[in-house]
């Protein structure tokens, strides 16, 4: 498994906001979470940022809220629960809305998570913030290629990009997307992968 730790304090707004949230929780990570998983596997995914509650808490993305559990119940569903998974922002944002100065802090990590990736294959982003962020990585046009819900477009000759709406409690309780959505496209990501 691989997980690193990453000492980073670019934004400033941030590191002092997590200062704060520090004294509050003071059994939380409160830190940059970095990424989590099997670094051998075909699959990454991309979700938005750790949650208060969630990768705030445990230091590992997508753990302990909605959206935590919902995708490692998939994940357990689907015998997918040794991909790689990480976010676009590796701090709590504020009101859990980074900014573009945080998004684009945080391409320099998630430049060196996809470099140790040497097997990856597909790429699933959740929400429209991961989804341009993978594509400013690979120097693609955010204008050739417009954000929708199970988009698929190659990143090289050998990695495609699958997007999704992001599994948020108000993306589900809004039917924006729901868990069938989801497995679908994971089951889709996992078909991909195993034929490259």
């Amino acid at each position: 498994m691989y997980s690193n730790f990453i000492k980073c304090n670019k934004c400033n707004d941030i590191h002092s906001y997590l200062q704060k949230l520090q004294k509050k929780y003071p059994t939380y990570h409160c830190k940059p979470v970095s990424g989590y998983g099997n670094i051998n596997s075909k699959i990454a995914l991309f979700g938005l940022a750790p949650g208060l509650h969630g990768a705030n808490k445990t230091g590992i993305p997508f753990t302990s809220d909605f959206s935590g559990d919902l995708i490692r119940k998939l994940l357990n569903d689907l015998n997918m629960d040794d991909i790689f998974i990480s976010n676009a922002v590796r701090c709590y944002p504020y009101n859990n809305k980074p900014s573009v100065k945080a998004i684009n802090n945080c391409l320099v990590h998630s430049e060196r998570e996809v470099k140790q990736l040497s097997h990856l294959r597909v790429i699933i982003t959740l929400g429209s913030i991961a989804y341009y962020q993978i594509l400013k990585l690979y120097k693609l046009s955010r204008k050739n290629h417009k954000f929708f819900h199970s988009n698929v477009i190659s990143l090289s000759s050998k990695i495609l990009l699958i997007s999704s709406y992001h599994c948020s409690k108000l993306n589900i309780n809004t039917k924006k997307i729901n868990y069938d959505m989801l497995r679908d496209l994971f089951i889709k990501a996992k078909e991909i992968a195993n034929d490259r």
